[in-house]
């Protein structure tokens, strides 16, 4: 009732809000708060000193990220990783962000740049410009684990700084091949899931607030496991990706004139960045991109083992991988002519299914699944994708319907990454299931799909529903803990139904709306909605009228 409670002050506060911040016709709306005597708050009442005022960014004034290029077919087909990059240097991005690239996998790059295919380089961008770091790297293999893992430790110690985010460029292939195809290795080797987990872990001083890929279905419950202990966040797709992949001059930009901007903030521009490209460019398609809070992925794990073992007769009595068209970035064969158009790739041919579609089709009601879906709302920190809706929701899992070639490989991952040996056994009774060709029909859960605004009020991590999200993973003692404890994750959640941010940090409820950059808090003793004003450094009553 308390929380209630405070969800419906809080709706008035948001109204309140906007109010205060309507602006005059030659006013803009991003002018900064208003002052004390702007609101003409009461003597005596206004002040809210004492108060610790929260970030909505993080201490820190530099970031390295870095970016593992693997051109492979899609540079030398069609020069796309020369556009990305082409993309990085608009930005104008490096005076406080270290920018470094290692180049490999391609036998043939655009010469706009004049990288190398026949060795590997690594690159910094700054300033518009592209500057080679190291030339004297042999033509690595990049689906290789060693060479991952020497990438990031040359990162690390040449670039240090306050925060890092990693991206991997190339093709996806699912939880279970992995990442990566190299044109100067064989057209079967990746990168697997498991093989980063190692690299990773090399380098336990390193927590990244973002791993993302730039890649085709990697937004999976398998690869957040993999990666859940080395990165606060995982920016992935579930869908294929177009040929125009990420947009990064826009974040990137931002990510230079704030270092510290939150990150799921930060993840959130990528995200809409993304959409946006897709919408607007005559090459873009039907695509999603989830930013994943990578504290929840051992509860959402939990959850799905639950529900699965409770629903094995209904999963198993249809083939429930969805059969999802590829656009941009595929072509039938596993990595045959991925640049082409004329793609009858689906995500059928990997056993993807989406978790949340999985759920409302089959049992939507039980204890389990009710938990499963809150713990999917948790973990979808951000979720963005086209206007065509394109029927994913964000995260996605694998079940190897009458493969036993597939389900080998399978195993031989999820073991490596040491994911429950009695799940992975279970699984291998998806090999035997009589129904490979008869999949379900998920025609009535895309017409009731309508985003992750829907299951805002029922499932939390929003105002209204006065849920909290509190998540956490504590990387000293490699322990995660969920949202009966006390603790919380110390960040900020979007809220989808409110299109406002907000932290719970103890018992106090902080709001922040992003148009206007306005931070305020709500005070439940006296029952008011103050905001906080920059200048003045120091909080001030909203009044109601």
């Amino acid at each position: 009732m308390k929380k209630v409670l405070i969800g419906v002050l809080v709706v008035f506060g948001i109204l309140f809000l906007v109010l205060l911040l309507m602006p005059d016709d030659d006013v803009s709306t991003t002018e900064k708060p208003r002052t004390e005597a702007e609101v003409g708050a009461p003597a005596g009442k206004a002040s809210k000193s004492g108060v610790e005022t929260v970030s909505v960014g993080k201490d820190a004034d530099s970031a390295t990220i870095m970016i593992y290029v693997n051109g492979s077919d899609l540079e030398s087909n069609s020069g796309e990783a020369t556009e990305d990059i082409t993309e990085m240097l608009s930005s104008g991005i490096g005076d406080h962000v270290n920018v470094i690239m290692q180049t490999m996998g391609t036998r043939k790059w655009d010469r706009k740049y004049g990288i190398s295919s026949d060795h590997a380089q690594t690159w910094q961008i700054r300033d518009g410009k592209l500057q080679l770091l190291r030339d004297d790297l042999d033509q690595l293999d990049c689906t290789a684990e060693d060479t991952l893992s020497e990438f990031i430790g040359y990162c690390k110690d040449s670039y240090p700084a306050d925060r890092y985010l990693f991206i991997f460029w190339d093709h996806g292939g699912g939880p279970v091949y992995g990442f990566g195809y190299d044109e100067w290795q064989d057209e079967e080797d990746s990168l697997t899931i498991a093989e980063m987990s190692r690299a990773f872990a090399k380098h336990p001083e390193i927590r990244f607030d973002i791993i993302g890929m730039d890649c085709c279905i990697m937004s999976n419950i398998e690869t957040c496991y993999a990666l859940a202990p080395y990165c606060r966040y995982a920016l992935l797709s579930e869908d294929f990706e177009s040929g125009i992949g990420w947009n990064y001059t826009g974040w990137m930009k931002d990510l230079e004139e704030k270092p510290g901007i939150s990150t799921p903030l930060l993840g959130k521009n990528i995200v809409d960045s993304f959409v946006d490209a897709n919408e607007t460019d005559t090459r873009g398609s039907s695509g999603c991109l989830t930013l994943v809070n990578m504290s929840t992925v051992k509860n959402l794990f939990k959850a799905w083992k639950a529900y699965a073992y409770k629903n094995e007769d209904a999963l198993l009595d249809k083939n429930y991988s969805r059969k999802h068209e590829a656009r941009g970035r595929g072509n039938k064969g596993f990595w045959e002519l991925w640049s082409f158009d004329n793609s009858n790739v689906t995500l059928s041919d990997y056993y993807i299914s989406d978790i949340l579609a999985l759920t409302e089709s089959i049992d939507n009601s039980s204890d389990e699944a009710k938990s499963l879906m809150s713990a999917l709302k948790a973990a979808n920190a951000y979720f963005g994708h086209t206007s065509d809706k394109n029927e994913l929701t964000g995260l996605s899992v694998t079940l190897p319907y009458g493969d036993s070639e597939f389900y080998e490989h399978l195993r031989s991952v999820y073991t490596d990454i040491d994911l429950d040996e009695d799940y992975i056994d279970w699984l291998g009774q998806f090999v035997e299931d009589d129904n490979y060709d008869d999949f379900f029909d998920f025609g009535f859960f895309e017409s009731l799909w309508n985003g992750w605004a829907s299951y805002e009020s029922e499932y939390g991590c929003n105002i209204s529903g006065g849920g909290s999200c509190e998540y956490g993973y504590d990387y000293d003692t490699g322990d995660y803990y969920g949202d009966d404890e006390e603790e919380c994750c110390d960040d900020w959640i979007y809220d989808y139904e409110e299109d406002i941010w907000y932290l719970y940090d103890g018992d106090t409820l902080y709001l922040y709306d992003e148009e206007s950059d306005l931070l305020c808090f709500y005070d439940e003793e006296e029952d008011e909605i103050y905001f906080y004003d920059e200048d003045a450094d120091d909080w001030f009553l909203m009044e109601d009228e």
